[in-house]
Protein backbone atom coordinates (compact mmCIF):
# COMPACT_ATOMS: atom_id res chain seq x y z
CA UNK A 1 0.00 0.00 0.00
CA UNK A 2 1.40 3.40 -0.93
CA UNK A 3 2.06 5.86 1.87
CA UNK A 4 -0.54 8.29 0.53
CA UNK A 5 -3.20 5.59 0.51
CA UNK A 6 -2.08 4.49 3.96
CA UNK A 7 -2.38 8.03 5.36
CA UNK A 8 -5.78 8.45 3.67
CA UNK A 9 -6.98 5.27 5.32
CA UNK A 10 -6.21 6.40 8.87
CA UNK A 11 -9.22 7.17 11.05
CA UNK A 12 -8.01 10.30 12.76
CA UNK A 13 -9.36 13.72 13.58
CA UNK A 14 -8.14 16.93 15.22
CA UNK A 15 -8.55 15.73 18.80
CA UNK A 16 -5.32 15.57 20.79
CA UNK A 17 -5.70 11.84 21.36
CA UNK A 18 -6.21 11.19 17.66
CA UNK A 19 -3.26 13.39 16.65
CA UNK A 20 -1.05 11.57 19.17
CA UNK A 21 -2.13 8.27 17.63
CA UNK A 22 -1.22 9.62 14.18
CA UNK A 23 2.20 10.74 15.45
CA UNK A 24 2.89 7.26 16.77
CA UNK A 25 1.88 5.73 13.44
CA UNK A 26 4.04 8.16 11.47
CA UNK A 27 7.03 7.36 13.68
CA UNK A 28 6.41 3.61 13.58
CA UNK A 29 6.05 3.63 9.79
CA UNK A 30 9.17 5.84 9.42
CA UNK A 31 7.28 8.37 7.33
CA UNK A 32 9.81 11.07 6.55
CA UNK A 33 9.19 14.80 6.48
CA UNK A 34 9.61 14.73 2.71
CA UNK A 35 6.85 12.16 2.31
CA UNK A 36 4.54 13.96 4.75
CA UNK A 37 5.08 17.33 3.05
CA UNK A 38 4.38 15.75 -0.35
CA UNK A 39 1.23 14.15 1.02
CA UNK A 40 -0.02 17.42 2.51
CA UNK A 41 0.56 19.19 -0.81
CA UNK A 42 -1.47 16.62 -2.75
CA UNK A 43 -4.28 15.58 -0.41
CA UNK A 44 -7.76 16.94 0.21
CA UNK A 45 -8.24 20.25 2.06
CA UNK A 46 -9.56 18.34 5.10
CA UNK A 47 -6.42 16.21 5.24
CA UNK A 48 -4.21 19.23 4.57
CA UNK A 49 -5.55 20.78 7.77
CA UNK A 50 -5.34 17.55 9.73
CA UNK A 51 -1.82 16.59 8.71
CA UNK A 52 -0.49 20.15 8.98
CA UNK A 53 -1.68 20.12 12.59
CA UNK A 54 -0.02 16.72 13.06
CA UNK A 55 3.18 18.09 11.53
CA UNK A 56 3.02 20.96 14.02
CA UNK A 57 2.80 18.41 16.84
CA UNK A 58 5.65 16.38 15.31
CA UNK A 59 7.95 19.40 15.18
CA UNK A 60 7.10 20.25 18.80
CA UNK A 61 8.33 16.80 19.83
CA UNK A 62 11.16 16.51 17.29
CA UNK A 63 12.33 19.87 15.90
CA UNK A 64 14.90 18.14 13.67
CA UNK A 65 12.10 16.37 11.76
CA UNK A 66 11.92 19.25 9.24
CA UNK A 67 15.57 20.28 9.30
CA UNK A 68 16.52 18.73 5.95
CA UNK A 69 13.20 19.59 4.29
CA UNK A 70 12.86 23.28 5.06
CA UNK A 71 12.89 24.33 1.40
CA UNK A 72 10.02 21.98 0.62
CA UNK A 73 8.18 23.05 3.76
CA UNK A 74 8.56 26.75 2.95
CA UNK A 75 7.26 26.07 -0.57
CA UNK A 76 4.30 24.16 0.88
CA UNK A 77 3.56 26.95 3.36
CA UNK A 78 3.41 29.52 0.56
CA UNK A 79 0.99 27.33 -1.39
CA UNK A 80 -1.48 26.45 1.36
CA UNK A 81 -4.20 29.09 1.65
CA UNK A 82 -6.30 27.38 4.32
CA UNK A 83 -6.16 29.54 7.43
CA UNK A 84 -5.64 26.67 9.87
CA UNK A 85 -2.67 25.50 7.81
CA UNK A 86 -1.22 29.01 7.79
CA UNK A 87 -1.63 29.21 11.57
CA UNK A 88 0.12 25.89 12.14
CA UNK A 89 2.87 26.67 9.65
CA UNK A 90 3.56 30.09 11.15
CA UNK A 91 3.66 28.46 14.59
CA UNK A 92 6.15 25.87 13.33
CA UNK A 93 8.36 28.61 11.89
CA UNK A 94 8.11 30.69 15.08
CA UNK A 95 9.11 27.76 17.28
CA UNK A 96 11.95 26.63 15.04
CA UNK A 97 13.33 30.16 14.71
CA UNK A 98 13.22 30.65 18.48
CA UNK A 99 14.93 27.36 19.27
CA UNK A 100 16.92 26.41 16.16
CA UNK A 101 17.58 29.47 13.97
CA UNK A 102 20.68 27.74 12.62
CA UNK A 103 18.43 25.26 10.76
CA UNK A 104 17.61 28.01 8.25
CA UNK A 105 19.77 29.46 5.48
CA UNK A 106 19.84 33.20 4.85
CA UNK A 107 17.74 32.68 1.71
CA UNK A 108 15.12 30.73 3.65
CA UNK A 109 14.99 33.47 6.28
CA UNK A 110 14.40 36.05 3.53
CA UNK A 111 11.53 33.95 2.20
CA UNK A 112 10.05 33.76 5.69
CA UNK A 113 10.25 37.54 6.11
CA UNK A 114 8.33 38.06 2.88
CA UNK A 115 5.75 35.37 3.67
CA UNK A 116 5.06 36.56 7.20
CA UNK A 117 4.83 40.26 6.36
CA UNK A 118 2.38 39.25 3.62
CA UNK A 119 0.29 37.18 6.04
CA UNK A 120 0.44 39.94 8.66
CA UNK A 121 -0.75 42.61 6.23
CA UNK A 122 -3.49 40.57 4.56
CA UNK A 123 -6.71 39.38 6.10
CA UNK A 124 -5.25 36.42 7.96
CA UNK A 125 -7.00 35.40 11.13
CA UNK A 126 -5.66 36.56 14.47
CA UNK A 127 -3.74 33.42 15.44
CA UNK A 128 -1.80 33.53 12.18
CA UNK A 129 -1.05 37.26 12.60
CA UNK A 130 0.07 36.69 16.20
CA UNK A 131 2.49 34.01 15.01
CA UNK A 132 3.65 36.29 12.20
CA UNK A 133 4.78 39.02 14.56
CA UNK A 134 6.70 36.39 16.53
CA UNK A 135 8.38 35.07 13.37
CA UNK A 136 9.27 38.58 12.25
CA UNK A 137 10.64 39.41 15.68
CA UNK A 138 12.86 36.32 15.49
CA UNK A 139 14.05 37.45 12.04
CA UNK A 140 14.62 41.10 13.01
CA UNK A 141 18.40 40.82 12.60
CA UNK A 142 18.11 39.86 8.93
CA UNK A 143 17.68 43.50 7.85
CA UNK A 144 17.53 46.84 9.65
CA UNK A 145 14.12 47.68 8.21
CA UNK A 146 12.36 44.62 9.67
CA UNK A 147 12.17 45.96 13.22
CA UNK A 148 11.16 49.42 12.03
CA UNK A 149 8.39 48.09 9.80
CA UNK A 150 7.24 45.56 12.40
CA UNK A 151 6.92 48.22 15.09
CA UNK A 152 5.06 50.54 12.71
CA UNK A 153 2.61 47.80 11.72
CA UNK A 154 2.04 46.74 15.31
CA UNK A 155 1.45 50.31 16.46
CA UNK A 156 -0.93 50.89 13.56
CA UNK A 157 -2.90 47.66 14.03
CA UNK A 158 -2.83 47.13 17.78
CA UNK A 159 -5.84 49.34 18.49
CA UNK A 160 -7.88 47.49 15.88
CA UNK A 161 -7.00 43.94 16.89
CA UNK A 162 -8.19 41.14 19.11
CA UNK A 163 -6.88 40.63 22.67
CA UNK A 164 -4.39 37.91 21.68
CA UNK A 165 -2.85 40.21 19.06
CA UNK A 166 -2.62 43.05 21.57
CA UNK A 167 -1.02 40.80 24.18
CA UNK A 168 1.61 39.40 21.81
CA UNK A 169 2.25 42.84 20.32
CA UNK A 170 2.96 44.30 23.76
CA UNK A 171 5.41 41.47 24.49
CA UNK A 172 7.20 41.93 21.17
CA UNK A 173 7.36 45.72 21.52
CA UNK A 174 8.72 45.33 25.07
CA UNK A 175 11.47 42.99 23.80
CA UNK A 176 12.36 45.35 20.96
CA UNK A 177 12.52 48.39 23.23
CA UNK A 178 14.53 46.49 25.85
CA UNK A 179 17.02 45.39 23.19
CA UNK A 180 17.26 48.94 21.81
CA UNK A 181 18.30 50.22 25.26
CA UNK A 182 21.20 47.78 25.46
Amino acid sequence: MQVHQFLNSLSINLSIKSRQKALQIIKKQNITASILINYIAQTTPRNQVLFTCILDDMVDVNPSYLKDELNAFITLATQLKIETCKRCNSRIFANLLATHPDFFTQQQKKQLVTMHFDWLLTNSLVATRVNCITVLYELRDQADWITTDLVAIIEQQVSLQEPSFISRSKKILHKIRKQAKQ
